[in-house]
């Protein structure tokens, strides 16, 4: 009898500490951050108290053999010639750690002190979403960038849908006159009223030979609501000309001035590489060098300071815009590393207690390891830990530095929240 208390106070800390729906199982998390499905799983000592009722069960069982005794708890309860005074002389392998407790004067109280303590734990896998993208365009409007308008017009829904497809949350902001009408899905198709939010922004102002880098910061307020505090900034620049006015080095400063997400941003350009004044390449390209009406220095610049893509307006009697958007939109992906937070979930049918809160990291390739909690980003230091973005009423879990840098160089990496036991804090 006293393994039938064990074993039923256990399954009755299991129904209070979670409260869920048994049936459930398979723990994944939606897109939307909401459980669709959920697992329960026992902790070390829930084992450990199973498996030494288990244990007291089987030493009962006159008749048994070495197979027998290893066999389930609840086949040794229930058979009806078990004797509390009698021993086994084999050992459980139904054990987890330490000697089976095989004491025939085992108490209903010693029973429920090996229950204290006992929970169960609802486990998510977390999804693991990709830095968002704020990408602005300016486009020169000149009369001589008639074919490239066209270009870019035609190759921008591609260029889009491939950074989405990759899991990347993309807003694109054109700066353009109306010469550039962007159809569905990124745009609405209707001109001159091409925008279509939260996903694309048409700033209808005409964009000169010279003059997109002061566009771009002049037109700031209008744009400045599809920025978002997380996004990594793009900015690209198409032209067959270079800045002048604003030059490369204010621009860089005045930009990043905007506010902290700005920092860090990378510059684009697919602009003249090289001019008439390159006789050599002139006399070798005549159909460029006839394209390019000045080298984009003042671009050029701005890509080298911020390691962005440039790309030829014209090379070898061609303008391969098709290529050229390819480049841009691969680099768009591989600089959205892995966010290293996660919305806390409400776990079904659990009453959630931020107190018990646990997270794992998965390497991968089969490997798991425990990640303590400590208080905020300051008390990091190197660990690998985590912390919420509010102690008092979290709605976060973020990564410490060293644990997101693990992350991010992981593509398989991921996280298990699990909800239910205590947290566990560094020792």
């Amino acid at each position: 009898m006293t393994t039938v208390r064990a074993r039923s106070l256990v399954l009755l800390l299991l129904a209070g500490c979670a409260d869920s729906d048994p049936a459930s199982s398979g723990a994944t998390l939606s897109g939307s951050g909401q459980i669709t499905s959920v697992s329960q799983g026992l902790t070390q000592a829930d084992s450990e108290d199973s498996s030494e009722g288990g244990s007291e069960g089987s030493s009962g069982d006159q008749g048994g053999s070495e197979s027998d005794s290893a066999g389930s708890t609840s086949a040794a309860s229930s058979d009806p010639s078990s004797s509390s005074g009698d021993t086994s002389d084999s050992s459980s392998a139904g054990t987890t750690s330490g000697e089976p407790t095989s004491s025939s004067g085992s108490s209903d109280s010693d029973s429920d002190s090996d229950s204290e303590g006992a929970c169960a734990e609802v486990k998510v896998m977390a999804e693991n979403k990709k830095t968002p993208a704020d990408i602005i365009f300016a486009i020169d409007n000149s009369g001589s960038m008639d074919y490239e308008e066209a270009q870019v017009q035609s190759n921008m829904n591609v260029f889009s849908n491939k950074i989405i497809q990759s899991g990347v949350d993309a807003h694109v902001v054109l700066i353009s006159n109306n010469d550039i009408c962007i159809n569905a899905p990124l745009g609405s198709g209707q001109c001159p009223n091409d925008t279509n939010p939260p996903k694309y922004l048409h700033v209808n102002v005409g964009v000169g030979s010279n003059d997109a880098l002061a566009k771009i910061l002049s037109t700031h307020e209008q744009w400045k609501d599809s920025m978002r505090p997380d996004g990594k900034k793009h900015v690209i620049v198409v032209s067959d000309d270079n800045a002048s006015g604003v030059v490369a080095s204010s621009f860089h400063s005045m930009f990043e001035a905007f506010g902290p997400s700005y920092a860090g941003y990378y510059f684009h350009a697919i602009v003249g590489t090289w001019d008439v004044g390159d006789f050599l390449k002139c006399a070798a390209d005549a159909f460029c060098c006839a394209t390019i009406a000045d080298e984009g220095k003042e671009y050029k610049k701005l890509v080298s300071m911020t390691g962005g893509v440039l790309g030829p307006l014209c090379e070898g009697g061609k303008q391969k815009f098709n290529e050229l958007f390819d480049a841009l939109s691969k680099d768009v992906i591989e600089q959205a590393p892995i966010l290293c937070e996660w919305t806390i979930p409400e776990p079904m049918g659990m009453e959630l207690d931020f107190g018990k809160v646990n997270v794992d990291y998965l390497d991968g390739k089969g490997g798991s390891q425990a990640i303590p909690k400590v208080d905020d980003l300051n008390a990091c230091g190197g660990l690998d830990a985590w912390y919420y973005d509010n102690n008092a009423m979290p709605t976060k879990i973020f990564a410490c530095p060293a644990l997101c840098s693990k992350i991010q160089g992981n593509a398989d990496a991921q996280v298990d929240v699990k909800f239910g036991c205590e947290s566990i804090v560094p020792q």
